[in-house]
């Protein structure tokens, strides 16, 4: 259908299944892995051990004079994708924002782990749009501050928190999709 040969369907096939994104069978089919609670609540649990790690290592990097304009740029990024409702793009925009709290961060390793995870997250930020927009964008932007402020305790809660605080959220879209019948909580307002 789009003219290609197989080897780089196979070649990309591959790395969706390295990322976790597609279930491959052997000369058969690949398919597309779906959003469970126990899949949510495993990447959750992943991301509360790794990305507390890289947004106190990206502080002790800016307290050392390392350079905050990417996470700026990021976040400016992020703001715009929001403010264009385009579910796609507030996605990568999302991932990229905390991909480069991981870059920042300058542990090879970390980078390396989070590669497959971050492909999750901006997988699952675009099944999970719905979530309340404006409370992401506050978190953003304290985690932001928290991380080029150089103190890395107050980096590292923040991005605790602001991680803790979608998963509910997230399971709630999750299950509701699952469930068409189930009704979505409210979401919390952000804090002043």
């Amino acid at each position: 259908m789009l003219g290609t040969s197989r080897l780089p369907v196979r070649e990309a096939l591959a790395l969706l299944e390295f990322d976790g994104i597609v279930s491959a069978s052997p000369r058969r089919s690949a398919v597309v892995r779906s959003w469970d609670r126990t899949a949510v609540e495993e990447l959750f649990d992943i991301r509360i051990g790794l990305e507390p790690l890289a947004a106190r290592l990206a502080a002790a990097r800016i307290q050392q004079g390392a350079d905050s304009s990417p996470l700026h740029a990021a976040l400016r990024e992020s703001n715009a994708a929001i403010a264009s409702h385009d579910p796609l793009r507030i996605a990568e925009a999302n991932a990229k924002l905390h991909g480069e709290i991981v870059e920042l961060a300058g542990n090879s390793l970390l980078t390396q782990l989070m590669r497959t995870i971050l492909a999750r997250m901006a997988w699952l930020f675009f099944i999970t749009t719905k979530r309340a927009v404006a409370a992401q964008l506050d978190e953003h932007h304290h985690l932001i501050d928290a991380i080029t402020s150089g103190n890395e305790r107050l980096a590292e809660y923040a991005m605790l928190d602001h991680t803790e605080a979608g998963r509910a959220p997230t399971l709630a879209i999750i299950t509701a999709l699952r469930h068409p019948d189930a009704k979505l909580p409210p979401e919390p307002s952000p804090p002043h």
